[in-house]
């Protein structure tokens, strides 16, 4: 066939109406687009997913750092009465003991103050119910509302008491 004769027949299969293949109307530029807006889409959910990752785990430490204060807390607390205990029997023992014993005791008040422990100031402060359990009263002329004695140390740790000082309040 000559070039003459294939221009020809495709002339008579457009006026046939022959049903040749459709040529795609989508350009390259609108697949790049569609490609683009895809990745966009991808991006934004990793994004979101990575944020929310972040969150997650920001929480989680959180938690952790929560229960392992509380736990600490806790086991001081226990502790609390064996403190008292060795104090009382410190003034109790002989000179030759009791300066063994006074190495110890600072040893336990060394670690506790590693755990930002701090004895809650009474004798002689104003009584706060916060940091004070009254637990007695006295007539004071001169005084009102001022701790006379402490029957029992308080404690505290980072701003929370962990044990209320047991007093004897003026008033």
């Amino acid at each position: 066939m000559t070039e003459k004769n294939l221009n020809e027949d495709v002339v008579e299969d457009i006026e046939k109406g022959s049903e040749a293949e459709p040529v795609s109307e989508v350009s390259p530029n609108a697949e790049l687009e569609q490609a683009m807006k895809k990745a966009d889409e991808y991006k934004d959910l990793a994004q979101r997913v990575q944020a929310e990752f972040d969150n997650y785990r920001k929480r989680n430490n959180e938690a952790v750092k929560v229960a392992r204060n509380d736990a600490t807390d806790d086991v001081i607390t226990k502790l609390l009465p064996v403190l008292d205990n060795f104090e009382r029997g410190m003034s109790a023992v002989e000179d030759s003991a009791r300066q063994g014993m006074e190495l110890i005791y600072k040893q336990i008040v060394g670690i506790l103050e590693k755990y930002e422990v701090k004895e809650i100031e009474a004798l002689g402060a104003e009584f706060n119910p916060e940091y004070h359990h009254a637990i007695a009263k006295c007539e004071d002329g001169e005084k009102e509302n001022v701790i006379v004695e402490v029957f029992q140390k308080g404690y505290i740790r980072k701003n929370k008491v962990l044990r209320p000082a047991m007093v004897k309040v003026a008033q």
